[in-house]
């Protein structure tokens, strides 16, 4: 069906050509990694793998005259077996050369790389900080306004989303269908020379059922003064809050990146969920060199504090089992990272990376040695 689906927007494209002018741009990452003997850590185990981080884009925009464009974009990961998806679809229309509205599926500007976050070419790793960048959805269908304009001595831009997105998650091993309703916030992006700040908030409606937490919430429903226990462990209708602020220092030979997220939860397992990095490079010509600290920091649902224990032994197991959803994604874990990138073509990069991760969430110190060659055309 995908095929499908691909063939058939390439043919609606062609006949385009005739009224609009095309541009194709692609991009591809070619990765290889491995973890530790015994150990497993961001999709790689103790044997070499050339798919996890693997990925080939490509990008059709068509100029339809008069501000409006049309943009598809088309990703194959070897996470998923090489199937093709469409990552972008949508319809631009520059209102003036300052405003721009877009409507259909685009990405979501979260991240100061979101609009690069499969082009490891972009940015100085080979694949963004984990913990940072690990929001369940990246793009969305919908519609979004920007405006950019000077303010003071920065160059700003600040643009304002709203639509909807639905697709697996993985919970606990089970890819789990989930929907993220009413997607509403805005960023905004300060540059001035070396200097370029940034935030974004979003909020949005999560449902993410799993057959535990139905059940749980059944068992909880029969016990009396407790009922809410089950309510404030799943995700139906519940809202979230992101909170995201990023600067950038990329000055002569110096490069500075650091970005903070906070993910607030109105009903969930999870209370919060914050993450930031700071990464630190020096460029030699056109060899990069650089450090990455990061530190992911998840804190369970105060709820859990108030599970009764001690009236009976079918309670106590009630609880016990409830205690451990709540504290399933509890952490408070360290990563780090030495990385280089070589820019040995004016179009294609070599980088590698060697990765730790001090995690306490699955009580584990694991190494990831990457190497990849990176490219756009």
């Amino acid at each position: 069906m995908k095929k499908t689906l691909v063939t058939l927007a390439l043919a609606a494209a062609l006949p385009l050509s005739a009224h609009a002018e095309l541009n194709f741009n692609g991009f591809a990452n070619v990765v290889a990694g491995k973890a530790s003997s015994g150990d497993e850590q961001w999709g790689y185990d103790d044997d070499v793998d050339f798919k996890q981080d693997s990925l080939f884009g490509l990008q059709a925009t068509a100029d339809l005259g008069e501000g409006l464009s049309a943009t598809v974009q088309l990703i194959s990961r070897g996470e998923d077996d090489w199937e093709t998806d469409f990552e972008w679809a949508y319809l631009a229309y520059d209102i003036s050369e300052e405003t721009r509205v877009i409507l259909g599926r685009q990405r979501a500007n979260l991240y100061i790389y979101s609009g690069y976050l499969d082009v490891s070419y972009a940015y100085p790793w080979i694949t963004p900080p984990e913990g940072v960048y690990s929001l369940q959805f990246t793009s969305f269908d919908g519609a979004s306004i920007s405006h950019s304009f000077s303010l003071g001595e920065f160059d700003t831009n600040v643009q304002a989303i709203y639509g909807s997105e639905s697709r697996d998650v993985l919970v606990l091993d089970s890819d789990i269908y989930s929907t993220f309703d009413n997607i509403h916030g805005f960023n905004a992006t300060f540059n001035r020379d070396w200097l370029t700040l940034r935030a974004a908030y979003i909020s949005t409606d999560i449902s993410m059922p799993t057959p535990i937490g139905n059940a749980i919430l059944e068992a909880w429903n029969q016990v009396p003064g407790f009922e809410y226990v089950g309510t404030e462990l799943m995700l139906e209708d519940d809202q979230a809050q992101f909170v995201e602020a990023g600067l950038q220092i990329d000055y002569n030979n110096w490069l500075v990146i650091s970005e903070y997220t906070h993910t607030d939860f109105d009903e969930s397992a999870s209370d919060t969920e914050e993450s930031l990095y700071v990464t630190v490079g020096y460029r030699f010509d056109d060899v990069l060199v650089h450090a990455t600290y990061g530190r992911d920091k998840n804190d369970a649902n105060p709820t859990v504090n108030e599970l009764p224990y001690g009236i009976n032994a079918q309670l106590d197991e009630l609880s016990a089992t409830t205690a451990r959803v709540f504290n399933a994604r509890t952490e408070d874990s360290k990563s780090y990272s030495l990385g280089a990138r070589w820019d040995f073509h004016e179009s294609a990069a070599f980088k590698v990376e060697y990765s730790r991760l001090e995690s306490d969430l699955t009580n584990e110190d694991t190494n990831l040695v990457r190497t990849a060659l990176v490219t756009v055309f």
